[in-house]
């Protein structure tokens, strides 16, 4: 049986991280909620965004509307280390002074619980976050959904 990448859709989104003044941001496509409270995603080793994730055990997550392919393609293509992916945008800092994107369907803050390695090598991580406060949410926004087609 062949497997197809667009069998399981999900919404995307973007996480962010700050730590010692530096932030970074990535699109993910595989978010997931696991309990009432609990955000779950998977980053690999390459990330600066999970760098700073593990190094403050805090994360954003904002949750993108269908309109803005454009977010996530600028923050799902480069690495942070490289370019400011929050330039020009309008971002506001939560209560734990992780960045959210202003103008989406809805912002999370989350306190890592619990990481653990995965994949072949080692190198990826589950990353598992107590959601900690809600902001903007847009309860009848239609959510950007990844197609592996339309990228």
């Amino acid at each position: 049986m062949e497997y197809h990448t667009d069998t399981l859709v999900h919404g995307v989104s973007i996480v962010t991280a700050c730590h010692e003044e530096r932030k970074a941001g990535l699109a993910v496509a595989w978010a997931t909620q696991v309990a009432s409270d609990r955000v779950l995603f998977c980053v690999g080793s390459q990330s600066y965004t999970r760098e700073l994730i593990l190094a403050s055990g805090w994360f954003g997550m904002s949750l993108l509307r269908a309109d803005q392919r454009d977010l996530a393609t600028l923050f799902g293509r480069k690495s942070s280390l490289k370019v400011d992916k929050f330039t020009g945008l309008t971002v506001f800092n939560g209560e734990h002074g992780m960045p959210l994107l202003d103008d989406c369907a809805g912002g999370l803050e989350c306190e890592v619980v619990d990481v653990f390695t995965t994949g072949k090598d080692g190198s990826d991580r589950l990353i598992i976050g107590r959601i900690t406060a809600f902001h903007n949410y847009q309860p009848n926004a239609e959510r950007l959904v990844y197609r592996a087609a339309d990228y």
